[in-house]
């Protein structure tokens, strides 16, 4: 007899295959990034731990994530593994390799309930313990270095350990071809902690050490909390396959119209012996349907109703739903910190909320925003929101307000498009009042939109509200209101690639224009320099060990370094810096200009170093010694590539001094 297609099973997950593999085209064509994992629900079950473990959220995950996980877990609970069955695109390429596998001859199966069977399924368990242990100690996603998913829809170009990643992958391959369903079954740790929300008792024996662990005090109680679901988790599904009260949705054999022909457990992708159990309570069922779609004689059914076959596949899909709506319509901040004293009745805190910071993109853009704002008096405590972009800060209005809290975001920004040819004298300054400008990442985008705008030689910008921005254009240039406003007010910037285009939506508003004078080129260049030139200065400890001029006469060593000033390069001076600091004999270091052309100056003991030397074995070195912040020190490839070998000066001209 000829098997009827599993219809509700292969809508779905070819559904989810198509949905993936046109966003990641069209994110390839448009040169956009793509979030392939914006509805991970192993991302989102993370993503909650770490902010029940640690108020913050992991990464860049969001609500939606988190609501794709409770989703999840609610379906594991009241009807069956309905991500694993009907969404896991990974899960149906392994259930599609396993086929392969049995087409190839490979398949040799893993007996049931036998020592081989049990003792790898503590596998995935061990794995689930890892990733959430490394997640909840950092607030970020440890799966990214070696999720099989992860690194093939992003190209291997993510946040991958390549070789982690590399290996995960192969198991699963190899592991798919032989054993049915090997990843899910053994290594999954998603599988893992679907199978935990079946045990129920264990859950709640977690939960109630959770509470006195933090009662008592316990540091990092969450590590033992972990350790009890993980170890437990393992220990209950080696000694037994099978659970009592849930799910409450199961398939149901009719043990008078089976006619034991054993066609279902056939084709069960976890090879489950359907045809031995009355209803089918088996840790690996995910109710896919195909038992019920290869039985000859009808004899399986969803509830004890043939009727509901499509219930476990449209439920999947209201779950899914479900998930996405409640991560749309709510929302969790990435982290919650508060400092500072608290409010009073006379002087109650207020809070400033601020979106379209672009800057807040992650766990760690989201702390390094919460360093900054423990700098501002008056400041108690600060909220993000990675999905859109946005900050909630708490304050005291006696202490500070929110022009203030709006001056401490901003960073002021200086930027060069094109040296002036020698022969012009002056340029033309022009003042702006530009609305929408609030950190670094606007004003990047911000000086790509003015570079529309022909003539100009660069920008600067300084805090007021609206923010104050002076372009210098070259003489005869005649900017006009318009021209500026229609480069400012744009509402996209496209971006070339290599790989295609990227739309960047822009929100600024052109508030006023004036003509400001004119600034002389020798001028300009060293303003567009000073951002480079300030990072000039002394080394303290090699100062104080070969300071001595009499005892240890110093030579300067110059060479040129063209486009130092570009942010791209002008970020990599710390560890150049630093780099520098850790090599004997190197006392200082200058950054300045001859002319448009930036040159590094290196203040050395003359005794210990040459050009050559220099040259060859500071400056052309394979291998940087870094000391961090924190006082340890990292060997790293070279930050800085140098390509005009240089040469000692007697003096620094007396012009720039």
């Amino acid at each position: 007899m000829k098997r009827k297609p599993n219809l509700p099973k292969l809508l779905l997950q070819w559904g989810v295959l198509l949905a993936l593999a046109g966003t990641i085209l069209r994110a390839k064509l448009s040169g956009e990034g793509v979030d392939v994992e914006a509805y991970c629900p192993f991302g989102g079950l993370q993503a909650f731990g770490s902010y029940l473990a640690r108020g913050s959220l992991a990464c860049s995950m969001s609500m939606l994530q988190i609501a794709m996980g409770l989703a999840l877990a609610a379906g594991v609970v009241l009807l069956a593994k309905l991500f694993c069955g009907y969404l896991c695109p990974v899960g149906t390429v392994v259930g599609w390799l396993g086929g392969l596998g049995r087409r190839l001859g490979l398949r040799r199966e893993l007996r049931a309930g036998g020592a081989a069977d049990r003792l790898l399924r503590g596998v995935k368990y061990a794995l689930l313990f890892v990733v959430f242990y490394f997640t909840l100690s950092s607030s970020e996603l440890f799966c990214h270095k070696l999720d099989p998913y992860y690194a093939v829809a992003t190209g291997f170009e993510g946040e991958i350990v390549l070789w982690m990643s590399l290996v995960m992958l192969v198991v699963l391959l190899a592991g798919s071809l032989c054993v049915g369903m090997f990843w899910c079954r053994y290594l999954c740790p998603l599988g893992a902690a679907s199978n935990l929300f079946r045990r129920w008792p264990l859950l709640l024996a977690a939960a109630l050490a959770a509470w006195a662990l933090g009662a008592w005090g316990v540091p990092r109680a969450w590590l033992w909390v972990l350790v009890l679901l993980c170890g437990g988790g393992a220990l209950w599904e080696m000694a037994s396959l099978h659970d009592r009260l849930v799910p409450l949705l199961h398939v149901r054999r009719d043990v008078a119209r089976c006619n034991g022909c054993g066609r279902c457990e056939r084709h069960c992708p976890c090879g489950i012996a359907v045809c031995a159990e009355a209803k089918v309570r088996h840790i690996d069922c995910t109710m896919c349907g195909d038992c019920l779609a290869a039985c000859p004689v009808g004899a399986l059914s969803v509830g004890g109703r043939r009727s509901l076959r499509w219930l476990p596949a449209l439920a999947a899909v209201a779950l899914l739903m479900a998930g996405m709506w409640v991560g749309v319509r709510f929302e969790l901040p990435t982290i919650d910190e508060q400092w500072g004293s608290a409010a009073s009745e006379a002087t109650p805190l207020q809070r400033y909320e601020l979106e379209g910071l672009r800057s807040i993109k992650c766990y760690g853009s989201s702390k390094a925003f919460a360093a900054r704002m423990q700098r501002v008096e008056g400041v108690c405590g600060v909220r993000t929101f990675v999905r859109r972009h946005a900050v909630e800060v708490t304050y005291d209005p006696t202490r500070t307000d929110t022009v203030k809290i709006l001056e401490a975001i901003f960073t002021p920004v200086r930027q060069k498009f094109a040296a002036p040819a020698p022969g012009v004298g002056e340029l033309e300054c022009y003042r702006l009042g530009v609305e929408g400008l609030h950190d670094r990442t606007d004003m990047a985008w911000f000086g790509l939109a003015l570079r529309r705008i022909g003539g100009l030689c660069g920008f600067e910008s300084e805090f007021a509200c609206p923010v104050r921005v002076t372009l210098y254009a070259l003489p005869g240039t005649a900017l006009t209101r318009e021209q500026v406003r229609e480069a400012v007010e744009a509402r996209e910037l496209v971006l070339t690639a290599r790989d295609g285009e990227r739309h960047i939506p822009l929100d600024y508003e052109l508030r006023s224009f004036e003509r400001a004078g004119t600034l002389p080129r020798g001028e300009f260049l060293e303003r567009m320099f000073d951002q480079v030139s300030r990072l000039s200065g002394p080394f303290s400890v090699n100062s104080e060990r070969w300071g001595d001029d009499r005892r240890y006469p110093k030579g300067i060593y110059e060479f040129a370094c063209p486009g130092l000033e570009k942010l791209p390069l002008r970020q990599q001076i710390p560890y150049f810096r630093s780099y520098l600091s850790c090599a004997d004999g190197i006392v200082a270091v200058d950054f300045a200009l001859r002319d448009t052309l930036p040159v590094v100056r290196l203040h050395y003991v003359r005794e210990l170093w040459d050009d050559g030397r220099l040259w060859r074995e500071l400056l052309q070195a394979p291998e940087w010694r870094v000391r961090m912040s924190d006082g340890s020190e990292q060997r790293m490839a070279p930050r800085l590539r140098f390509t005009r070998e240089g040469r000692s000066i007697d003096s620094v001209p007396a012009a720039e001094r």
